[in-house]
């Protein structure tokens, strides 16, 4: 049993973290949010013998909820990939084959007439056919992913700050539920999480760091190759905009399935981090490197993926222009120009 002299330590180690000056951090109002509540407030309450009704059931409401959004984000890219993404690689595989063996001799020189090519519009508005339009579209893509991406790394940033629980204090102390803070707005009623046990900090780790990293890396790449095997322009705007909605779920399940006292409490809670020093806080300009930084990584990866890593075309040797440059001219264009109407749409034949 732990000594009266120990525990008093203990105890004033915690009424420190809670008298100390802090910065607050929100969690994110998603399903993942209201994961972490759950799992710093009503798990330790459970484990604890504080076992109260609603504790248990908003801990496997909300924990069954992000099971269905692990379920639905992962089964949705795998489906994307079985039943859209493969079969549209093996077209524009298909398609590329065809237009080497029939427009090009075994030197590789441009012999065909590509009036017979059977599937012209396909190949010219593959993806791939316009280097700069997947390109701004591939990057568009990256620097979404990097925003989920980022936000898990402040996240993580935040929690890594956190006090380690003190010894002998019940997990259930790791939060304080009766603080109010002034604000420009008046007071407001907060939750803080003052520190963690390390049982708390690995269940974090395993249930929502890790899950949520695999899933956006997954997104990522499953994404991008997507894009890059699309067959016309059109679909390369649709398949973007598909891959936002695969990404929002999480955020669909939390607004239309969490009761509005969760969504309130998620709101409430707030990471109660001590405040730094001045010597720890980093300069003023360390944004702005790091902003250039990802700018930078993100656009060397499009490139290095485009020309060296994508598998819709391995060995893709960028020669759609020696047709399809003509091709999109004159088939693909406008039949009327502004301003010159009088002789675009004439009346049939019959007199």
């Amino acid at each position: 049993a732990m000594s009266d002299g120990a525990g008093d330590v203990s105890s004033r180690e915690l009424q420190a973290l809670k008298d100390a000056e802090k910065e607050y951090a929100d969690l994110p109002e998603d399903t993942w949010g209201a994961a972490l509540y759950t799992l710093v407030k009503d798990l330790p309450d459970i484990l604890g013998g504080e076992i109260g009704r609603v504790n248990v059931v908003r801990f496997v409401f909300v924990i069954s909820v992000l099971v269905l959004n692990l379920y639905l984000q992962f089964m949705i890219l795998y489906w994307i990939k079985k039943f859209v993404m493969d079969p549209s690689m093996r077209t524009a595989q298909d398609n590329y084959k065809a237009y080497h063996e029939l427009m090009f001799d075994v030197d590789g020189n441009p012999v065909g007439d590509f009036s017979e090519f059977p599937h012209p519009q396909s190949l010219c508005q593959s993806a791939l056919s316009n280097f700069g339009f997947i390109t701004a579209i591939l990057f568009l893509w990256a620097v979404t992913c990097l925003t989920e991406l980022r936000s898990i790394e402040r996240l993580v940033k935040q929690f890594n700050r956190i006090p380690a629980l003190p010894d002998g204090v019940s997990v259930s102390e790791m939060v304080n539920e009766k603080v109010t803070r002034a604000d420009n707005d008046g007071n407001e009623d907060v939750i803080e999480l003052l520190c963690l046990s390390k049982t708390t900090r690995l269940s974090i780790w395993l249930v929502i760091f890790l899950p949520k990293i695999g899933i956006v890396l997954f997104l990522t790449y499953t994404g991008m190759v997507w894009l890059t095997a699309t067959q016309s322009f059109a679909d390369l705007i649709l398949n973007a905009l598909a891959l936002e909605f695969v990404i929002s779920i999480d955020d669909v399940l939390f607004s239309s399935f969490f009761p509005k006292n969760l969504v309130d409490c998620v709101g409430k809670m707030k990471i109660a981090n001590p405040a730094l020093e001045e010597s720890e806080k980093e300069d003023s300009l360390a944004g702005y490197r790091r902003s250039v930084y990802y700018l930078s990584i993100m656009f060397t990866f499009v490139i290095i993926y485009l020309l060296f890593l994508q598998p819709v075309l391995p060995g893709y040797a960028r020669d759609f222009g020696f047709y399809c440059t003509d091709f999109l001219a004159e088939e693909l264009s406008p039949t009327c120009a502004m301003g010159s109407h009088e002789d675009c749409f004439p009346f049939g034949k019959h007199k």
